[in-house]
């Protein structure tokens, strides 16, 4: 994941009050409280991936964040391979899934919540082709992207991600 990504979801998680943590989220079966735990467990996953270390049990999503920086840092990271619960793959993919991770529940967070998280729309270009190339050539098992909804060609680029994974986004 992108350190910029990561420190956005990093924000909204921090700025959430007792109230919020209930709310409905786009991600139909998850409360704000399901996404953030989604994604600290999709964090402590990748630190076994990235680092080889045990799963923390419990850890911060900014202790999570900085570990998981520091390891795509690497100069190695991209070209290295991985094992992931999806199978053996390149750093660099593991990194995209990642990203996507953050950026599609970020973007969750910030609908239930009503905050406008500010992703880059690079980032979000390339995950949106990353997601394209890679779902049709995933196993229909470990397709986890719903049916591509309608959205403005001329949408900020995370709401295009958002609505190529099934969430509802304005037209």
């Amino acid at each position: 994941m992108t350190a910029d990504v990561a420190r956005e979801v990093g924000r909204l998680i921090e700025s959430l009050d007792g109230k919020e943590w209930s709310l409905p989220t786009p991600c139909s079966k998850w409360d704000v409280h399901a996404v953030v735990d989604h994604l600290l467990d999709v964090q402590r996953r990748f630190r076994v991936t990235m680092t080889g270390g045990d799963k923390p049990t419990t850890s911060a999503f900014q202790d999570n964040t900085a570990v998981l920086v520091a390891a795509f840092e690497q100069e190695d990271a991209p070209a290295r391979t991985v094992t992931t619960r999806l199978g053996h793959m390149p750093g660099r993919t593991a990194l995209d899934i990642l990203t996507m991770e953050h950026l599609i529940h970020g973007w969750d967070l910030g609908r239930a919540t009503g905050r406008v998280p500010s992703f880059t729309d690079s980032v979000a270009e390339r995950i949106i082709a990353f997601c394209e190339f890679m779902n049709p050539r995933l196993p229909p098992h470990l397709r986890n992207l719903k049916d591509p909804q309608p959205v403005a060609e001329d949408a900020p680029g995370v709401d295009r991600l958002a609505a190529l994974s099934g969430r509802t986004v304005s037209v």
